[in-house]
């Protein structure tokens, strides 16, 4: 068997190698991930600077149709309109271009009727509650008119707004008033449209010099003007932009009033992916605030990651290596640890092999001398005895001859059975050749003490075997000799220990006897 901490190190070879490969897939999914947010905070970026764009282009369209106003002449309808139709044509998401002008009560009859007489036989100052059937909002005693004069384009559903007076709208007052006490772009917050849809107006109040205000027949547009970009919310995103990114991106965008009051402008729900893909991976979100003189807008953007988009096909493919790389290397890993195995196994097995006797199992002369060895040093070191003690089975010949060598190898190895049985795990048992066995007998006190186990040795011995040839009588002649009474090495004691096993077979077999104390 291999030893242990071998196979610890191929063990924390292959969870190092593993380990390894688990980082490498890691940072490369992180590396996706990234990509991943990188793309979506630069989309969000481009989408949040489209708004930007739009909203400045607002203000600038916002202030030149107010100095146009003031530069055109009093009754120039036609050149306003062609400057309208350039702005909306230049900017798609500014809906419509309107203007109002301010009018005094006690002048807004004889002005409506000149209006009908030579402008629009249909024109008729309204409020808004008479236009959609609402409750008529309260206005202070003697309030100026501000009827809408202008519209373009001028759209069949936005007809009806023609002479709408702004100071009635509800959403529109409260503005107007902002805009006339501030001078600059004011935005309205969020309505409906009377034709459909939601967004909000742009307004600025245009009032002239003293000395450009004329005499005799009034100015179209009046003294005191208010001009109006009403947007569209769902065309203040740039359409290409959004088109392009279809439901990955959620977005959110509030138009905030002074007073920090938010309407939401759009709302476009996001992809939310599937519950592996939320549960892998964090939403992404990122918040803009955009601010103009007279606009305030908030967006935010989010995007629910998917697997997919991890999983590109190059980083399959990488992955599909790295995983290619780990069963390889554990595959190889696998294949040494087991040849390393099976070579510990056949050294373990050569090893035995060379040390023990194939038929019987017990230690040879190789092991036995090496067993000596250690005895001798103990009694050199310590003092201690021990006794060789050789035994030689009676007859053994005659079992071959008579019932074979399967019956032999059988009783031979029931000798050695029963002799291992009588013995200490300190003593050893060795089968020197044929039917001769050495017992090496450790930690004895005196002679007495290994004709003792001798004699064990004889009456186990000496019991019948059952062999395949039947049951078969059994004995043996043992001879014992001492260290150091009768020699301190293995071919010394062996030779006394011989020399008495002979002489227990001279003296009729089945027999102990003890070496001679004079030297053979």
């Amino acid at each position: 068997m291999p030893h242990r901490p071998r196979r610890s190190k191929l063990i924390l070879l292959l969870l190092a190698w593993l380990t390894l490969l688990a980082v490498a897939g890691s940072l490369l999914i992180m590396t996706e991930l990234q990509r991943v947010e990188r793309q979506f905070h630069q989309a969000a970026g481009t989408l949040a600077n489209g708004v930007q764009h739009r909203l400045h282009a607002n203000e600038a369209v916002l202030s030149g149709l107010s100095a146009f106003l003031l530069a055109v002449d009093r009754d120039d309808y036609a050149a306003t309109e062609r400057y309208a139709a350039a702005v909306t044509a230049a900017h798609d998401h500014i809906y419509q271009v309107e203007i109002a002008r301010r009018i005094r009560p006690h002048d807004a009859p004889r002005l409506a009727e000149g209006l009908r007489r030579n402008w629009r036989g249909e024109f008729a100052l309204k409020t808004f509650a008479e236009l959609t059937g609402r409750t008529p909002a309260t206005l202070p005693p003697g309030a100026d008119y501000w009827p809408i004069l202008f519209i373009h384009p001028p759209l069949p559903d936005t007809l009806p707004i023609f002479g709408l007076r702004l100071e009635t709208v509800d959403h529109l007052a409260s503005t107007l008033a902002r805009a006339h006490v501030k001078g600059h772009a004011v935005a309205s917050p969020m309505f409906d449209f009377y034709e459909g849809d939601t967004g909000y107006i742009l307004l600025q109040v245009v009032e002239r010099s003293t000395d450009d205000r004329r005499t005799g027949a009034p100015n179209f547009f009046g003294s005191t003007m208010a001009s109006m970009l009403v947007i569209k919310s769902a065309a203040l995103l740039p359409a290409g932009e959004r088109a392009a990114l279809g439901r990955q991106l959620g977005i959110q965008a509030v138009l905030i009033g002074s007073e920090g009051m938010e309407d939401t402008l759009l709302r476009q729900e996001m992809d939310a992916g599937t519950a592996l893909d939320r549960r892998l991976f964090a939403m992404l979100e990122h918040h803009e605030r955009i601010e103009t003189a007279g606009q305030t807008i908030g967006l935010q953007f989010t995007r629910q990651p998917h697997l997919q988009d991890v999983l590109t096909p190059q980083t399959v493919a990488i992955l599909t290596l790295l995983l290619v790389a780990a069963l390889a290397a554990s595959s190889l890993l696998l294949r040494h640890y087991r040849a390393l195995r099976e070579a510990g196994i056949e050294h373990a097995h050569s090893a035995y092999l060379a040390t023990h006797d194939v038929l019987t199992g017990l230690p040879n002369r190789y092991l036995l001398a090496d067993r000596f060895a250690s005895a001798l040093h103990g009694w050199q070191r310590h003092g201690t005895r021990f006794a060789v003690i050789l035994i030689d089975l009676d007859h053994f010949k005659d079992i071959n001859d008579r019932y074979g060598h399967e019956a032999g190898d059988q009783v031979l190895c029931a000798t050695s059975d029963r002799m291992s049985a009588q013995l200490r795990s300190c003593d050893t048992v060795a089968r020197y050749g044929g039917d001769e066995f050495i017992v090496l007998l450790t930690n004895i006190l005196d002679a007495g003490d290994a004709l003792q186990v001798g004699n064990k040795l004889l009456a186990a011995i000496s019991q019948p075997v059952h062999t395949s040839a039947g049951a078969l009588p059994m004995s043996c002649s043992v001879g014992v000799a001492i260290c150091p009474d009768h020699g301190t090495d293995l071919d010394s004691l062996r030779r006394r220990a011989d020399m008495a096993m002979y002489a227990a077979k001279q003296s009729g077999r089945h027999a102990v006897v003890l070496s001679a104390d004079t030297t053979a």
